[in-house]
């Protein structure tokens, strides 16, 4: 009998320890099921913020072009052209714009040009050095800054305007917003190449990098809507409330919600010259990603601003206003690009493409596909509703460029992704100075519709006949 109950005793025990351990099972399994739940919102989070920076970002670009269809006596073009207006078309913009202002000013053609284009030149003096530095895990102080000093500048725009009259001033202050936007794609880049999990790298990049599609949709209808209607100057004061707000919100998740990194065993220096820039030089495939990164600066830039100038000049209307309408194709165009990121995720789950395939295609998409759009709103002529099918078609297929030539670069090396994309922005705003500087100085006097048209397609034609160079051997410095 006693036998029996210690053999009693010790199944009790035994029963009682695996109670115990089932117990401690379940905490571990929970607390882990904790852990990843609070790093998924994390790490949405963070991505939620940086596509919240680029539609900002892209909403103050916009948004500056408007500011000069008012401020200026003749803006952007001069009146002479080589395509006149047609038929009953009435161009209600600038001087004879009906929206008030404190002031009107007639800078001339080249001083507006030099305005717009000092932004990319500011882009080209702090992209490369805040991309390498953004791989070196500064990114996330890099973009609060870079933030920062564009909501700061943009309340004294309208300073510089109205009280100065100073296209010197202004032009100042648009190379700093130039300044400040160059290193953010790096910073993004890098950020999500180290908190987004490899299995779900192509949706939550594509998602994040579309910000700019969604800036061009708050841009346009933004500028719209306060400029006419609250003032000119009030528009700017708004956007930089907003800009402090998200440098507030982003400085609090930097002390309060750190990430963990992805990347930790890819070994980082702090030195600017430990970049492998020759082996990264010498690799094919990035060799033809700046191509195409050039060819799209040209055609993004002229897309965003000489398109809408073309269409008000040809067709007529309300410059500002439109802005309304035009902003319905950019959420379009938004829409696009997060189906197109979910089309590559899916397919390339199921092994149906590679990436680099999606790649191609997109790429296609957008450098070929956009140019004819464009050749076919200049040959529809007067015809307005054939003109705006095309022209919203070309500003619609740029969306596919979020899930090809942006986030290609993290394909290549996701350990030095900030590098890789600051050299892009650099050939892309090489891009936009020859759109934005060159095109139009040299049609200063008189604008030639027929050149302008003509001049970048050829280019890009030949940029995307070197895409088939990006092939799959991306291990050679990953």
């Amino acid at each position: 009998m006693p036998n029996m109950t210690l053999k009693q005793q010790h199944s009790d025990s035994n029963k009682n320890d695996n109670e115990n351990n089932d117990i401690d099972n379940i905490n571990v399994v929970g607390s882990c099921t904790l852990r990843q739940r609070r790093r998924r919102c994390s790490t949405n989070g963070w991505l939620t913020m940086v596509f919240l920076a680029y539609s900002f970002l892209l909403t103050v670009r916009v948004h500056f072009t408007y500011s000069m269809m008012v401020m200026m006596n003749v803006p952007l073009v001069p009146g002479a052209a080589d395509l006149p207006p047609c038929p009953g078309a009435s161009l209600n913009v600038g001087a004879n714009s009906t929206i008030v202002v404190a002031r009107r000013l007639g800078w001339t053609i080249r001083e507006q040009a030099a305005t717009m284009g000092a932004y990319f030149f500011g882009t080209l003096v702090s992209t490369l050095p805040g991309g390498v530095y953004s791989s070196h895990g500064y990114e996330r102080s890099i973009m609060m800054w870079c933030m920062a000093i564009t909501a700061a500048t943009l309340v004294l725009v309208p300073v510089a305007f109205v009280q100065y009259e100073s296209w010197v001033a202004v032009t100042f202050l648009r190379f700093l917003q130039g300044c400040a936007f160059g290193p953010t794609g790096s910073c993004g880049g890098t950020l999500a190449g180290k908190i987004i999990p490899k299995t779900n790298r192509i949706l939550y990049t594509a998602f994040m990098f579309s910000g700019t599609m969604f800036g061009g949709f708050f841009g346009h209808l933004y500028s719209a809507t306060a400029i006419p209607n609250v003032s000119h100057d009030g528009s700017y004061l708004a956007l930089s409330v907003i800009g402090f707000a998200w440098v507030a919100v982003w400085a609090t998740m930097m002390h309060l919600t750190p990430y963990d990194s992805d990347l930790n065993s890819i070994p980082v220096s702090v030195s600017f010259i430990s970049t492998s820039w020759t082996t990264i030089i010498r690799s094919m495939p990035f060799v033809s990603l700046l191509n195409a990164s050039f060819g799209l600066g040209f055609l993004y830039s002229f897309i965003t601003t000489g398109l809408p100038i073309y269409t008000a000049n040809v067709l007529g209307g309300d410059a500002v206003r439109n802005g309304i309408p035009a902003s319905a194709t950019w959420i379009v165009g938004w829409i696009t690009s997060i189906i197109a990121g979910i089309s590559t995720s899916s397919l390339t789950n199921v092994d149906t493409i590679t990436k680099t395939t999606a790649r191609k295609i997109y790429v296609g998409i957008v450098l070929i596909g956009s140019p004819i759009m464009l050749f076919g709103a200049k040959a529809a002529g007067c015809n307005g509703s054939y003109v705006k099918t095309f022209a919203r078609t070309s500003v619609i297929l740029l969306g596919f460029e979020r899930s090809s030539i942006r986030i290609n670069s993290m394909d290549l090396c996701p350990g030095y992704v900030g590098s890789l994309i600051a050299m892009c922005d650099v050939f892309y705003s090489m891009g936009n100075i020859i759109d934005l500087v060159v095109v139009r100085s040299l049609f200063a006097n008189t604008m030639n519709w027929n050149v302008t048209f003509q001049a970048g397609h050829p280019i890009i034609l030949f940029i995307f006949g070197n895409v088939p160079l990006s092939n799959n051997s991306y291990s050679d410095f990953r």
